[in-house]
């Protein structure tokens, strides 16, 4: 009896041991930060509480640079803005900074996403990929973007008529749905489509904890994916019975990004000219990635969009001014509806609200890359060791009194003004690594946010939130719950 006890205190005693060994790592280099738990490192509040309130709340206390720990493993958050543009821009972010954190699953498309993918492989999948985003390729999709801002307006239309609250994240879900569904596969989304589309971005507590904390080597036993696998499976397979319908029938004339990657896939007869090209599985993982990036993160910046010009109608006023003022010198008093998305680009206030929105509520909270060898951090006496995650707390930055005074004001005219310091303002990140898809959101934004005010006002609701609230999401991605307003139609 006494021997098994004892085996039993020996067992915890290694176990604690196991799971607290590295929990010093970072006090015995002078750096500061949270303290870590057993098993959880220091990540446990972050899925009880919205996580750009802790990552805000440790910036506060620890500073600009300061240790955390995934589980068991040290990682290091820099949120200094030179060495920022260190690790994100240039030759350092090529040469120990070009990956990010290793994706755990064992799903074939999500391992092949842009975003998963690694070193050389990831160099040349992003340079085939890339010109799909260029502005002679972007103008092919605009009519997709016109005709969906069509029942967009229509529904703004009856909710004015009504005077009956609006969801935004539901409205702007329905035209990014429509508008990314075309362009992406050329495909108009039926309810199944869209229940799909709403699956992907489900993560429950248990699945991101075990990302963070469960060795890869464990999770792949299980068959372990963080997206969920149902609507990964369902995308890959809708992906797949388009490109067999195009080889079939010949219909290889759509201006759509599938098209784009077909046109760039790996044959037999291109065999020998394989780096320059996609393998199926490749062109799969992208439509899927760029589909279900392309719908979550345009519907939330016109959402916060419209949200901020509810509460600010004075920005309104003057957004809505610049744009009269702009498309009546183009075209005069009688503004078509078929507008010139070059005119909107133009629009210096249009842009700068949405910059202001991004700022405000960027959807990502934080980014991070992966140290690929050992390197000594700017002018600190700090080793980042080969493998080391390293967060840039982006969502810290962009509401530091330091960087941007009145932080939590909404107020465009601060990027009207020249005075952003470099490494501060990273929505789509910065680098080779930065959001491949930012112009065709941008563009997609200004299209739909410019068509709603020539028409429409945003106005707050009595059930509007001031603030907004969030779920605890338990990863660095922001979480809105509703955010409703009202609509009235201009005179």
């Amino acid at each position: 009896m006494i021997l098994c006890v004892g085996l039993v205190l020996a067992c915890g005693f290694l176990w604690y041991w196991y799971l607290t060994k590295n929990h010093k790592y970072w006090a015995s280099r002078g750096v500061a930060g949270p303290q870590p738990l057993p098993i959880f490192g220091t990540y446990l509040c972050q899925f009880f509480t919205p996580f750009q309130d802790s990552e805000l709340e440790r910036y506060e206390k620890y500073g600009k640079i300061y240790g955390i720990y995934d589980g068991t493993q040290p990682g290091l958050i820099v949120g200094r803005p030179d060495l920022v543009r260190q690790i994100m821009v240039g030759q350092l972010a090529l040469d120990v900074f070009r990956n990010r954190r290793a994706v755990k699953t064992t799903h074939p498309v999500m391992a092949k996403f842009l975003s998963s993918l690694e070193d050389d492989t990831w160099k040349r999948v992003r340079s085939i990929t890339a010109p799909t985003f260029t502005s002679g390729k972007l103008k092919r999709i605009i009519p997709c973007m016109t005709a969906a801002s069509g029942p967009l307006l229509a529904n703004l239309a009856a909710a004015a008529a009504n005077a009956s609250d609006l969801d935004l994240k539901a409205l702007f879900g329905a035209y990014t749905m429509d508008v990314i569904a075309h362009s992406a596969f050329a495909t108009t989304p039926d309810d199944v489509f869209v229940q799909q589309a709403s699956l992907l971005f489900t993560f429950p507590f248990w699945r991101k904890f075990l990302d963070y904390i469960v060795p890869m080597a464990v999770l792949e036993k299980f068959s372990f994916t963080v997206l969920p696998k149902d609507p990964m499976t369902f995308f890959r397979e809708v992906t797949i019975r388009i490109i067999r319908h195009r080889r079939a029938t010949g219909e290889m004339h759509h201006q759509d990004f599938l098209q784009l990657l077909m046109d760039a896939e790996e044959t037999e007869e291109t065999g020998s000219d394989v780096k320059k090209k996609l393998t199926e599985e490749e062109i799969l993982a992208q439509s899927v990635l760029f589909f279900s990036v392309g719908f979550e993160t345009s519907s939330q910046l016109l959402a916060y969009a419209g949200y901020c010009l509810a509460l600010n109608p004075d920005v309104q006023d003057t957004a809505y001014e610049k744009i009269i003022e702009a498309l009546q010198k183009k075209y005069g008093t009688e503004i078509p509806e078929e507008i010139d998305p070059e005119e909107l680009t133009k629009i210096k206030y249009l842009n700068a609200v949405l910059d202001e929105t991004l700022r405000l509520y960027n959807p990502v909270l934080r980014m991070e890359r992966r140290a690929s060898s050992d390197f000594q951090l700017g002018d600190t006496n700090i080793i980042i060791p080969k493998g080391m995650i390293v967060g840039i707390p982006v969502w810290a930055m962009h509401h530091s009194e330091e960087f941007y005074p009145d932080p939590w004001a909404f107020d465009p005219e601060r990027f009207l003004t020249g005075n952003i310091v470099p490494g501060t303002y990273l929505p789509f990140g910065d680098g080779p690594r930065n959001c491949i898809g930012s112009r065709f959101a941008l563009l997609e934004s200004r299209i739909a946010l410019a068509k709603i005010l020539l028409k429409f006002k945003f106005v707050r609701s009595p059930t509007t939130k001031v603030p907004l609230e969030f779920f605890p999401t338990g990863r660095p991605l922001l979480g809105p719950k509703a955010i409703v307003v009202r609509v009235e139609e201009r005179n």
